[in-house]
């Protein structure tokens, strides 16, 4: 399996594509890792498409001890270095949103254009008590029971109602190996609500693309709304219908989106 040693931490990174295609990279979000993309990499059709565990997720290293957002984006950084990119586009989510504005904040040269899919440019009192309760339900209950409750705060009551869907989620996370521990969800979880990006937006000088969900409460549209204000070079898609993990149920629609932007 291929892994990078970024920051002295052991990366873990998957490359799909031809590798003199113009690169994509894809950035994930909170306890996310690679496998949360499903089968976006192949529909980005006709790039080099990286994705890629963050530190604390997946198949990458734990870390010993708090980091901030900061030090996540010389990851990703560090990452493209070491495959030998010098300028990527770039798509986060989420979390990896904040983490791709900070990329086209701070390492410029690096990104050609940027999508944010679902993210936010500075967290609040609100969502900083959201996360905190979900870390603390994460400690304390089985991991089953706190699926079903964490659950509807990702997902509209309309994907509620798709047969089988939400039971087809429990069932793969209660069963997944790399589900993420609570001390790691936790050191991420307050790397990202200490993000902020609000002052700095106007340093991003890439085209950017922002496609946010109508119904999403976990990054509602009042964030689109302020990056839009700040990215000189934005436009925003917002999905009818949809919640935060847009990703899995409108991929079809993402990729579409994307292709035609990156092109």
């Amino acid at each position: 399996m291929p892994y990078g040693t970024v920051n002295g931490l052991s990366l873990y990174y998957e490359i799909d594509g031809e590798s003199d295609a113009p690169p994509v990279l894809l950035i994930s979000g909170l306890s996310g890792d690679h496998r949360g993309w499903g089968p976006l990499a192949s529909m980005l059709s006709g790039y080099r498409v990286v994705s890629f565990d963050n530190r604390d997720s997946g198949l990458s290293q734990r870390a010993a001890g708090p980091y901030e957002i900061r030090d996540m984006t010389e990851d990703a950084a560090g990452l493209l270095k070491e495959l030998g990119i010098a300028r990527a586009h770039v798509v986060g989510y989420s979390m990896g949103g904040a983490i791709a504005q900070e990329l086209a904040i701070s390492f410029p040269q690096l990104v050609d254009r940027l999508v944010l899919l679902a993210t936010y440019d500075a967290a609040d009192p609100r969502g900083a008590a959201l996360f905190r309760g979900f870390a603390s339900l994460r400690r304390e209950l089985p991991r089953e029971e706190y699926i079903r409750l964490t659950l509807p705060w990702a997902y509209t009551y309309k994907e509620y109602q798709i047969p089988g869907f939400i039971e087809q989620i429990v069932k793969d996370v209660v069963e997944d190996s790399l589900f993420q521990k609570p001390e790691a969800y936790e050191r991420q979880m307050e790397a990202t609500i200490s993000f902020n990006s609000r002052d700095r937006l106007h340093n991003i000088s890439c085209p950017t693309l922002l496609i946010f969900g109508e119904d999403d409460v976990m990054t509602p549209t009042r964030f689109a709304r302020e990056l839009i204000r700040g990215i000189k070079d934005s436009r925003l898609v917002t999905l009818e219908g949809t919640g935060h993990l847009f990703v899995r149920t409108r991929l079809k629609e993402i990729s579409a989106l994307i292709n035609s932007f990156l092109s």
